[in-house]
C-alpha cells in the first residue's frame, strides 16, 4: 500500500524542457526556476484527491511521479531529496 501525502521533489533541465509549458502546470505539482533548473514538488493533499477522482492516473511512487513529469515535456528530471530541496528555497 502507498503511503498517502508523500511529498516528492525533483530537478528538470530548463534548457533541455523546450516542451514545457510553465503556465499549465496542474495544481498538485509546485513549480520554482532557478539558476539548476525546475524545481518541482508534488502537492499530496491535491495529488491523492486528484487520483481519487481518477483526473491523476499515476501511482505515488518516484517512478511514476519522473514518467509523469516527462509526458508534461520536461527532460532530465532526476529525483532530489526533499530536505535539501526545501533547505535551498530558503535562500530564494
Amino acid at each position: 500500500m502507498t503511503q498517502k501525502g508523500k511529498i516528492y521533489c525533483f530537478q528538470a533541465d530548463y534548457q533541455a524542457s523546450t516542451n514545457f509549458d510553465e503556465t499549465r502546470i496542474p495544481d498538485w505539482l509546485s513549480l520554482n526556476v532557478n539558476w539548476q533548473g525546475y524545481c518541482i514538488s508534488t502537492v499530496p493533499w491535491v495529488a491523492d484527491v486528484a487520483r481519487i477522482l481518477g483526473i491523476l492516473p499515476i501511482e505515488d511512487t518516484p517512478e511514476e511521479w519522473i514518467n509523469y513529469l516527462e509526458s508534461l515535456g520536461l527532460k532530465g528530471v532526476t529525483q532530489k531529496c526533499c530536505e535539501a530541496f526545501f533547505e535551498d528555497r530558503l535562500y530564494y
